[in-house]
Formats: structure tokens, sequence, C-alpha cells
């Protein structure tokens, strides 16, 4: 009798099986949010700087490259400030110059053309929410080896200027090719 029981009792169990668990319903993030870990995510490539005058730095990144249409898009943080696009391009890396006389950075765009031997530089500045042109584009040709000089620079003996490197075709016979390509300096006046 006690062993029978016992057998009730066991099969019983069995039969009942175990209690499933509760789900637990929790609002919001269980773990606790560290403020060093929840910083955004600053984008590949991105660039920080005082770009406003204001001591408020923000980054700047490529958003997004058309292939098909030939635009670079150049987006920025929050996205408080409008997109440059840049046409005639195929990707971009971006970089910032502090001028003299100038408040805040500027935005070095040094961006890949369908001729992959010439790279072409933009220079913008932000005013008044908007981004700017402090100069026309320019190109240097990549004979020309433009990774080592700084293709703009302020103008030292005058604030306003900047001097400018560029690459121009000049006839050589010389030349197995019977040309080449020759680098030029320019001083140019400040836009804006």
């Amino acid at each position: 009798m006690k062993h029978t029981l016992l057998f009730f009792f066991y099969v019983f169990l069995i039969s009942c099986g175990t209690p499933k668990k509760k789900e637990n319903n929790i609002i919001g993030d269980p773990k606790p949010v560290n403020p060093e870990t929840s910083k955004p995510e600053i984008p590949e490539g991105a660039i920080t700087a005082d770009f406003n005058g204001d001591k408020s730095p923000f980054y700047g990144f490529v958003q997004k490259v058309d292939l098909q249409r030939g635009i670079t898009t150049v987006g920025f943080e929050r996205k408080q400030y409008p997109v440059i696009e840049i046409p005639k391009s195929y990707g971009a890396t971006l970089d910032t110059l502090k001028m003299k006389g100038m408040d805040r950075d500027v935005l070095l765009a040094t961006v890949k053309l369908k001729d992959t031997n010439f790279n072409k530089y933009f220079l913008y500045k932000l005013q008044n929410n908007q981004w700017k042109s402090v100069v026309n584009g320019f190109a240097i040709h990549k004979a020309n080896r433009p990774d080592t000089l700084q293709p703009i620079v302020v103008d030292p003996k005058d604030s306003t200027k900047v001097i400018r490197y560029y690459s121009v075709f000049d006839m050589d016979k010389n030349s197995e090719t019977g040309y080449k390509w020759k680098l030029l300096q320019e001083t140019i006046p400040i836009e804006n």
C-alpha cells in the first residue's frame, strides 16, 4: 500500500510536469546605462571639429556615394546642418583646416574623380547655418605627389588669402609621352 501510494504520487507529479516560468514584462532596459558607453557611434572616416565657431564640435562624414549620378553627399551629426552634395565625385575623405582670421574650422573634402589619376579638393565654411565654398575646387594629378604636400594653406603674408597647388597639362618633348603634369601654386582671396 505504501509503495502504491508512492507510485501514484510519482505518476501524478510526472503528469503535471514542471510549472512553466512566467514571462517577465519589463518596461525599458533592465540593465543599468553607463554614460560612457551610451555615446553615439561615430561613422567610420568621420571628422570632428568646431565648424560653427561656438566651441561645440560636431562630426561630419561621407553619408552617401551615388556612383550612378556621380554625387558624394557629406552629412553631419544630429542632422542639424544641411548636407553638402559634391557633383562629379565618386567618394571623398574629409579633413579640417584651421585658418588664421577665422573663428571656426573649415572642412576640406578630398574628392575622388572619374579619372582616378586626379584628386579634387573643396574647402567649405559653415556660415549662417549654410555651407559656403571658401575657394573654388581645384585638382592635383597624382604624378605631382599630392600625398606629400598640403594642397591648401593660409598665406603667411595675408590671412585673407590662401595658397593652393594645382596641376596643369604641360607639353614636354623630352617626356616619353610628349607631356607631363606640372604642379603650380597660386595665391587667391578667401571667398565669403
